[in-house]
């Protein structure tokens, strides 16, 4: 029998992001485009470029899941907080609720073996996702993203100039850009740094929990001296990839 082929799908509020991989091969980012732009037609033709692909999918935009059921037809699994075949442990009362996104990666960390340990997810959203010294999915933190932050800031603000985000020279700004820039991006790894803090005491047990960083905006916070973390950009692909193998391919 031939070993299969995945493609797995990420779709986040703000982007779709696609990868493929076979089942002891290692995972290739293939493409992304802005959510909003994923159309009927586009998932047709997604497909049609992928036929013989298996497809495991996860999705924080529910609209988009049917379009996906009907092109890739028995061919698709969705993850989702009811499915059986994640393979997690639970210590929440409504698995259900949990984002697809936040579940896969839950799963590539259960896989290392070394628990505690809080899952950071850097996107539209900063998810935190903790896993219990058993390994348990037991709770966890969502903040505004960095973005989020920006734009909320912008939004409600007469005056102050759209400004694109990088590290500030210095703390002690000397233009309004420079001062949104610190504001931000300090209050950004600051606000990080505080919920890992207090997520960590809120576990019960001596072992402090690792920290995993992933999602667009994980590189902002990689180059921080006094955040311990292991850095996996691809880490909800591979747990859509573990997804995928524990479902589609035979036990020997």
């Amino acid at each position: 029998m031939s070993k299969p082929e995945f493609l797995l799908v990420d779709i986040g509020n703000t982007r779709l992001k696609w990868a493929t991989a076979r089942s002891r091969g290692p995972i290739r980012v293939a493409g992304e485009i802005a959510t909003k732009e994923a159309t009927v037609t586009w998932v047709r033709a997604l497909a049609r470029r992928f036929p013989g692909h298996q497809l495991v999918l996860a999705s924080v935009v529910p609209k988009l899941v049917p379009a996906f059921r009907r092109s890739f037809s028995k061919r698709i699994q969705v993850v989702t907080g009811n499915a059986q075949t994640l393979g997690l442990a639970f210590d929440y009362p409504k698995p259900a609720e949990i984002g697809a996104d936040r579940l896969a990666a839950a799963v590539a960390a259960q896989e290392t073996g070394k628990w505690p340990v809080i899952v950071v997810s850097c996107g539209t959203a900063t998810a935190f996702t903790v896993l219990d010294a058993k390994g348990r999915l037991c709770g966890g933190a969502i903040a505004p993203g960095l973005q989020t932050q920006l734009i909320a800031l912008l939004g409600v603000t007469a005056q102050l100039p759209t400004t694109t985000l990088r590290p500030p020279r210095s703390v002690l700004a000397r233009s309004t850009e420079e001062a949104i820039r610190a504001g931000v991006m300090l209050s950004y790894e600051g606000g990080i740094k505080e919920i890992l803090r207090q997520l960590g005491d809120a576990l019960p047990g001596r072992r402090k929990p690792s920290v995993i960083l992933t999602g667009g905006n994980a590189h902002y916070l990689a180059k921080s001296s006094d955040l311990p973390h292991t850095l996996r950009p691809l880490l909800v692909f591979e747990g859509l990839l573990i997804i995928g193998l524990r479902l589609f391919v035979p036990s020997p």
